[in-house]
């Protein structure tokens, strides 16, 4: 009888080992297929995000002569700047560029261009207009920005209308983009958007000087 005792409590303490076992085996390989599973079908798709431009050679800067620009309350800006194209960059004509900046300078006020930041800001916005406006030849802006899932239900409501209006026009018709009557904040997310390198490479201010 002690025998038979002593044998099934083996027998009982061999498959509590056995079950011990196969937990800690099963444990690993049930973390493994989770993870395994999250990867495959729950991992965010990224495939769709446009690749960043590489970052581009830059070439040697031009100078450009400075310019008057008349602001606010009878006052003016002296201005000058230097564009730098991209290493093998067209000769690029900084007619355009002036002209940008005539645009978008013409009526702003001392105090918004007197600090530090306001003078960044005003850089910042007319870089993006000037990138925007040298695109290589031949192409059209509206088919080399990436669209940027942002906004609110709005905004997008409002941008989805507008496709499905431009989607009605005439097959193969391109509507190009009014880059001086653009918002300051729209003009830096296309620039920031570009799938295509610009010409230029980046802007200089040479001359800053307000009266």
């Amino acid at each position: 009888m002690a025998k038979d005792k002593e044998e099934g409590k083996d027998d009982a303490e061999e498959k509590g080992g056995s079950k011990k076992t196969l937990i800690i085996i099963l444990v690993p390989v049930v973390l493994l297929l989770a993870a395994a599973g999250w990867f495959f079908f729950l991992k965010p798709d990224k495939s769709g995000a446009p690749e960043p431009l590489p970052h581009p050679t830059p070439g040697a800067a031009v100078t450009l002569d400075p310019i008057t620009v008349n602001l606010a309350g009878a006052h003016f800006l002296k201005f000058g700047m230097a564009i730098q194209p991209i290493a093998g960059a067209h000769e690029v004509d900084g007619a355009r560029a002036l002209d940008l900046a005539i645009n978008q300078f013409s009526q702003m006020t001392i105090e918004e261009l007197s600090t530090a930041k306001g003078r960044s800001e005003a850089k910042k916005e007319l870089v993006a207009r000037i990138k925007l406006t040298y695109l290589p030849h031949g192409t059209v802006l509206s088919d080399v920005t990436s669209t940027k899932d942002s906004g609110s239900d709005s905004e997008k409501e409002s941008e989805s209308e507008h496709k499905e209006e431009s989607e009605t026009e005439a097959e193969g018709e391109h509507h190009e983009i009014d880059i001086e009557e653009l918002p300051a904040a729209e003009a830096i997310e296309l620039a920031d958007s570009l799938t295509v390198q610009p010409e230029v490479y980046d802007v200089y201010f040479t001359e800053f000087v307000m009266q």
